[in-house]
């Protein structure tokens, strides 16, 4: 039987986003130093990792977020973790604050990688018949319909192991939603019509490290829309084209000033209509 292993950590003021909560980035930080903390009780501490060239590899996530949080609120994160047949590692985290009720849950997929090759943690218990998420991103060629950035990615965004964590990819598909609602639909409509969107859960597949100092191309669309919600499609690109990572994310409309779900504005869906799958 795989144990729950408990760490508490606690928001900050930082930690507040352009919507006046806790960001999401937030939550896989946590995420990330619970994994951390976890790995150093089966003999992989971060000093051992980093002095036997053994590199902490991120695959993939699906977060769902399903209560707001401000500062100082004390995140209680509980974490499983499972051995896959490929030796990758299978993460099952709960984030509770303060009043008990969950903020957050992410489960992801991670590598231990030393020589090129995924490291065995024989450890770490295999997983039997515990379900895992299925992801429903699907591959979809340059159309008309999808808009395209071109981004840098900084070399400040590398943790330790000299990659992009999971949270800097993050940034990154969370900057492509920024760069195509204020190329498509204008940010001044938030204002104008007391709507903002919340980012209520999603899917990340990394299929490659997008490289740091590099500059990638992040393909924007719509997949799909509803009264008050939709789902909002991301790809990176490198500069040959091939697919280094996708995002697939639930946006839901809410009214900026009391944070309650509200029907889409016209005007928006006028705005992204052509960009709709």
């Amino acid at each position: 039987m795989n144990r729950i292993f408990h760490k508490t950590l606690t928001t900050r003021h930082f930690d507040l986003d352009w919507n006046r909560h806790v960001t999401s980035r937030t939550y896989e930080k946590f995420g990330y130093d619970a994994r951390c903390e976890l790995l150093k009780e089966f003999g992989y501490s971060i000093e051992h990792l980093l002095n036997n060239g053994i590199i902490f590899l991120p695959n993939s996530s699906n977060v769902r977020f399903l209560n707001q949080q401000f500062v100082n609120s004390e995140i209680q994160v509980e974490t499983e973790v499972y051995r896959l047949p490929n030796l990758s590692l299978l993460w099952k985290q709960s984030m509770i604050g303060n009043d008990g009720k969950k903020a957050c849950e992410i489960e992801s997929i991670s590598t231990l990688i030393q020589n090129g090759s995924p490291l065995l943690v024989s450890a770490i218990p295999e997983i039997q018949n515990l379900p895992q998420h299925q992801f429903s991103i699907h591959p979809k060629p340059i159309q008309q319909n999808t808009i395209e950035h071109t981004y840098y990615i900084p070399y400040s965004d590398m943790n330790c192991f000299w990659i992009l964590p999971a949270d800097s990819i993050w940034k990154i598909f969370e900057e492509g939603r920024f760069l195509f609602f204020k190329e498509i639909v204008d940010l001044d409509l938030i204002k104008e019509t007391d709507s903002t969107t919340f980012f209520m859960g999603g899917e990340i597949q990394i299929f490659e490290e997008p490289l740091p100092g590099s500059q990638i191309k992040l393909l924007s669309w719509i997949e799909s829309f509803q009264k008050i919600r939709f789902y909002f499609r991301q790809d990176i690109i490198d500069n040959q084209g091939k697919l280094l990572a996708s995002m697939k994310d639930e946006q839901l409309f809410v009214s900026l000033s009391n944070s309650k779900p509200k029907r889409a504005p016209s005007a928006f869906f006028e705005k992204i209509e052509r960009f709709i799958e």
